[in-house]
């Protein structure tokens, strides 16, 4: 789908704009913050995904303080559905995993990925389904990085099929 015109130019920009600042720069501005008054620092990329893996309800919390203002604003600047129901489909997930961690370690990475995929396809069509393949080398990699076993990863695919179907019928997408 391209841009036109420079409106939908400038339109695309904002909703980029609104997703990086929300679900990207904050949350690590976040992240660094907490470190640094911990008394560390993150020296690599890796530090920060300690940090998330010590704190794993600050993920969820992270998810609902930066995601769900970040959706309003994207409501707000009238992004096209699939974007916002792509993107709330990604709090859902996130929300659900954060509730059950306690009990479950559900993969989040296979949710989201799975989410992704699904509404991708339901955008661009069924030829971008050859994108699953992408599924199981996520789990051959949480597998060999003994992340998740794998009933906790096919959890995680599960939980973004159905949140992105309740999703894409909720927006009335599908």
């Amino acid at each position: 789908m391209a841009c036109t015109n420079s409106s939908e130019l400038g339109s695309t920009v904002s909703h980029i704009a609104v997703i990086a600042l929300g679900l990207v720069l904050l949350p690590i501005a976040y992240v660094l913050i907490r470190m640094a008054k911990g008394g560390t620092r993150a020296e690599r990329l890796g530090d920060l995904v300690d940090f998330l893996k010590e704190h794993p309800r600050d993920v969820g919390a992270l998810g609902m303080v930066f995601g769900l203002p970040c959706t309003v604003l994207l409501v707000y600047l009238e992004a096209p559905s699939f974007l916002v129901a792509t993107l709330t489909s990604l709090l859902v997930c996130s929300l659900l995993i954060a509730l059950v961690r306690g009990l479950y370690r559900v993969s989040y990475h296979l949710a989201g990925v799975t989410c992704l995929i699904i509404m991708s396809a339901a955008l661009w069509g069924p030829v971008l389904f050859t994108a699953v393949i992408i599924i199981p080398l996520i789990v051959w990699a949480r597998y060999l990085l003994r992340e998740h076993t794998f009933n906790q990863m096919m959890t995680g695919s599960v939980l973004g099929v159905v949140v992105c179907v309740v999703a894409l019928y909720s927006f009335g997408l599908m």
